[in-house]
């Protein structure tokens, strides 16, 4: 196994911070926005799973509409005991800037975890709040 590193990428979403916290930490819309099974304890040290199962960790930070941390596991990936995400989630004048940090994943696996999550977070999260937002933009009340 090669050492870890840290993954790190930006995304702006077309709602306020307020939506996306609320999506990602809720089994129903997690689903929704993924496509597959979430279960979610919305709390510090609750469990979850999501992607119908293929991944699972523990909450361990959470700062309301800020920032949320967990242990991040993904069952056919050797990414090591230590893997964990943060997401920080800051107000723009569209709506909100998702910044992910990845951190204890094997650098040989860097660019296909970059891959990973554009395929099974970040698109599905942009064109899920997309389509529901329609024409609407952030400041005429999505929040």
């Amino acid at each position: 196994m090669s050492l870890p590193s840290t993954i790190q990428f930006s995304v702006e979403i077309p709602v306020y911070p307020e939506r996306v916290y609320r999506a990602w930490l809720d089994g129903y819309e997690h689903s929704r926005f993924t496509g597959k099974k979430a279960e979610i304890e919305p709390r510090p040290a609750g469990l979850f799973t999501s992607l119908d199962k293929s991944v699972s960790g523990r909450l361990l930070r959470l700062v309301p509409h800020t920032l949320i941390e967990q242990t991040w596991q993904v069952h056919d990936l050797p990414l090591g005991e230590d893997s964990r995400i943060i997401l920080r989630l800051q107000p723009t004048c569209i709506g909100c800037e998702l910044s992910l940090f990845h951190y204890g994943v094997p650098y040989s696996l860097n660019t296909m975890m970059l891959s990973w999550w554009e395929t099974n977070y970040l698109r599905p999260l942009r064109l899920y709040f997309e389509e529901l937002i329609g024409d609407y933009v952030a400041d005429m009340g999505d929040g």
